[in-house]
């Protein structure tokens, strides 16, 4: 049994208030820290980017309590994350057999629960249902709230990383001090620090698969690394601006170019990378659909990546590798990273951002990324190259 996200989603609104409102006990006393734990519940719904903006509080829950046990209940797509960057944690996944979940959950016997959910209700009533004496989550919808024993503010347009380690304060868990974009970005060049890495000197072009033979050429000795894909369709950049920049980094900065992304974005893969091998540039590969430890050295090993909001620019940041990510729809003060190494651009419109836990508003022209040309990209590629 396998339960998609969109799928999700929608059970979650259905059913969710219904559940909060049905679990939801008086409280007629504060719950206090304990001294010790020794078992904690991580719930962390969401997809790859949510989990590497996650991992710095990971860690100083780690710290905080180095000899308890963490299980950490999530998605099929965002598991994995867990894998590369070896966080010591016991992965549960309740879109695969949610009633096997369930029944852990309620086997188990937690002192603590951290529920990261920003907004829908499944992840409260698993935390409820785990019976956790303690249970930490954001205040921010008032049907789940009750379900909470620890309540923390949720800031809608701060940066994710530090929402996610606000949830320790009740527990009194020292976090890194600093301007928040230096919070963010030192805590995330930590994330796969420990992923296995294995072609070589940053920069350095990746190998060639036996089975490509028409990627057999000998390439230049550094790559970038696009992405042109989009986990919705309110993200994406159109395809030929991705050509013409693939075209701009080739000629202009003499690197080749790396396609990646699942195994959905192939057809754009190719079909970019028959476009710019017609216009000179044959030192171009798409390599979409590998697995995350694959995708973590391609990007890892580039001298630079470029795509729209998305959790592989969230990999390319916690990798140390230059970014410039393209932001429309989403909020780029949130999710963004912006200092010397990565680079963001959005149109400041009237109408954006508007994703909002999960949700876009309808939309038939996405002016926020139809209005990012080619030049200004390009400008900030070499602006971090020359860096």
């Amino acid at each position: 049994m396998f339960l998609s996200s969109a799928g999700l989603k929608l059970l979650d609104a259905v059913f969710g208030p219904v559940l909060c409102l049905l679990l939801t006990r008086p409280n007629g006393h504060e719950v206090p820290i304990p001294d010790r734990v020794a078992r904690i519940l991580v719930l962390r719904p969401g997809g790859m980017g949510d989990m590497l903006l996650l991992l710095p509080m990971i860690d100083a829950l780690i710290a905080r309590y180095p000899e308890a046990t963490i299980d950490l209940l999530c998605e099929r797509r965002n598991a994995e994350v867990v894998t590369i960057s070896r966080r010591r944690a016991e992965v549960l996944l309740y879109d695969v057999n949610p009633f096997k979940a369930l029944r852990h959950l309620r086997r188990e016997s937690y002192d603590l629960a951290i529920d990261t959910e920003q907004f829908h209700h499944f992840s409260a009533v698993l935390a409820f249902l785990s019976k956790a004496p303690l249970r930490i989550g954001f205040k921010i919808n008032p049907r789940r709230n009750p379900l909470y024993t620890h309540l923390v503010n949720y800031a809608p347009d701060g940066p994710e990383a530090s929402q996610f380690l606000r949830l320790l304060e009740p527990l009194s868990v020292p976090v890194p001090q600093g301007a928040i974009s230096e919070l963010t970005t030192r805590t995330l060049a930590t994330a796969v620090r420990a992923a296995p890495f294995s072609i070589g000197t940053a920069g350095q072009y990746p190998p060639v698969p036996a089975e490509d033979a028409r990627q057999s050429a000998a390439p230049p000795p550094r790559y970038a690394v696009i992405h042109p894909g989009a986990t919705t369709r309110y993200k994406e950049w159109p395809l030929e601006r991705f050509v013409a920049l693939g075209e701009r980094i080739t000629k202009d900065l003499g690197m080749a170019i790396v396609f990646v992304g699942g195994s959905r974005d192939s057809a754009a893969a190719i079909q970019a990378d028959t476009a710019l091998r017609a216009m000179g540039c044959p030192q171009t590969r798409a390599f979409c659909g590998r697995s995350l430890p694959d995708t973590t050295d391609l990007v890892r090993g580039a001298a630079l990546f470029v795509g729209a909001d998305s959790g592989l620019a969230h990999l390319a940041s916690a990798a140390g590798t230059p970014t410039v990510v393209l932001f429309g729809p989403s909020d780029s003060h949130k999710w963004g990273v912006t200092d010397a190494r990565h680079k963001v651009i959005s149109k400041a419109l009237p109408c954006s951002p508007c994703f909002i836990f999960g949700y876009h508003r309808p939309c038939r022209h996405i002016a926020c990324m139809q209005r990012i040309e080619t030049d200004e990209v390009f400008s900030a590629c070499k602006a971090l190259i020359s860096a």
